[in-house]
């Protein structure tokens, strides 16, 4: 495979996911309490292919239609929230929880690269000419009518100088917290978070050194480093984020890999987590309109969220304290997964009913002027903004897609 069709493959949403990896079956390696074994091994004969007409992962569709609710606000706090994603998601992810620091307690990061790193340019960077299609539109410390190279801290990991890393978080909304409205949380928050992070050995899309930079970022900005950041490198997987029935590369078996649990037990640190079955009636569309500002920047004009019978207003009308799981994606079609599905997001909700964790789905993949932003491939193709294609406040509060998912989340949490 040449170079070019493996940047192709990485740079979509879910192409890079094995084929394999939906066709195999699993019994279920997510720990389950013993009235669920049965469950699991009934488990063992669903396909979870969501692009097929089979079980686990379409029984959690559910159809757009007039069932679009406004976005409750509900009895979550910070420490039980956490953000996770894979691939472009996990960027995102990454983005998400170092911004928004004062309502994120941590991340799961399944291949990403570091925050701000796509337009920070490093002694180390060579330098190409800015043209409309580098995908690349700003880069902060390149030449005059010059640029980065596309996804240069994926890539090229072994440029990037580590050390670097937190001054823009430090001190690009300047040197004294709080600074202004939606720009970068004070990093303090950072102090006491906990972060998970993911790179299969076979990843030829982050390659080595990508993540090991995620961890650096965060292990200068998080007090008990060692306590609190758990890196695993050591799995032989290609670009994804794994579940159960994912087989390790070049393999078809499943690998009883539960990246999904992983993320939520070490973030949450809640060992005992188990899975169980999710509730489709749960599934909500709400309208994201409200809280979109620039309706040509790639933004749907709904969401998704999953609320658990436990986090629902009970009969006296309080609303039980819940945990929080945000994962922002491209949603291609009218379901909870979406395009998405295949990078793992399906399987979370398994664990969101037995925990009281609600899944709030902003989305992407809406409308986008080219004219307004010409060097915009990425947007174009349903991503999210990770590389300063829609703005070049693109990793503060107040970019588009960060502002959306921002006011979504104050929302959920009763901030707003």
């Amino acid at each position: 495979m040449g170079l070019i069709t493996v940047l192709l493959a990485c740079i979509s949403a879910a192409d890079a996911v094995t084929t394999a990896q939906h066709s195999v079956k699993s019994a279920g390696a997510t720990r389950l309490r013993p009235q669920h074994e049965a469950a699991a091994v009934a488990d063992a004969s669903i396909n979870r292919d969501w692009r097929q007409d089979s079980g686990h992962v379409k029984s959690i569709h559910k159809t757009a239609g007039p069932n679009i609710i406004t976005l409750p606000r509900l009895n979550i706090k910070r420490e039980g929230v956490l953000t996770a994603g894979c691939s472009h998601a996990a960027d995102f992810a990454h983005q998400v929880h170092i911004a928004f620091s004062s309502l994120v307690g941590g991340a799961c990061v399944f291949s990403g690269q570091p925050y701000h790193c796509a337009v920070q340019r490093f002694s180390d960077d060579p330098q190409v000419p800015q043209t409309p299609e580098s995908s690349v539109p700003r880069c902060d410390g390149c030449d005059p009518n010059m640029t980065l190279v596309y996804d240069h801290c994926k890539n090229h990991p072994q440029v990037v100088d580590v050390g670097k890393l937190p001054d823009y978080p430090r001190r690009a909304c300047g040197n004294t917290f709080p600074i202004r409205q939606e720009c970068i949380d004070d990093p303090a928050y950072l102090f006491t978070a906990r972060v998970f992070i993911f790179r299969g050995t076979y990843d030829r899309c982050y390659l080595k050194g990508a993540v090991e930079n995620v961890a650096a970022l965060y292990g200068q900005m998080i007090q008990n480093a060692t306590g609190n950041i758990q890196l695993v490198t050591d799995q032989p997987f290609p670009h994804t984020l794994p579940v159960n029935s994912t087989p390790f590369w070049n393999g078809s078996t499943p690998s009883m890999y539960d990246g999904p649990g992983h993320c939520l037990r070490w973030v949450l640190n809640d060992p005992q987590m188990y899975a169980t079955d999710f509730k489709p009636e749960n599934i909500f569309m709400y309208n994201q309109s409200e809280f979109v500002r620039n309706e040509s920047a790639g933004l749907k004009q709904f969401g998704w969220v999953y609320i658990p019978d436990g986090c629902k207003a009970n009969g006296n009308g309080q609303v039980p304290e819940c945990r929080l799981l945000l994962i922002a994606n491209n949603c291609n079609g009218d379901d909870f997964g979406g395009n998405g599905a295949s990078f793992g997001e399906s399987d979370f909700p398994r664990y969101a009913e037995s925990n009281n964790i609600v899944i709030l789905k902003p989305c992407v993949g809406g409308h986008v002027d080219t004219a307004k932003y010409p060097n915009s491939d990425e947007i174009q193709r349903g991503l999210l903004d990770v590389y300063g294609q829609l703005s070049e406040d693109y990793a503060m509060q107040s970019a588009p897609h960060m502002h959306t998912v921002g006011a979504a989340l104050r929302r959920v949490m009763g901030q707003d």
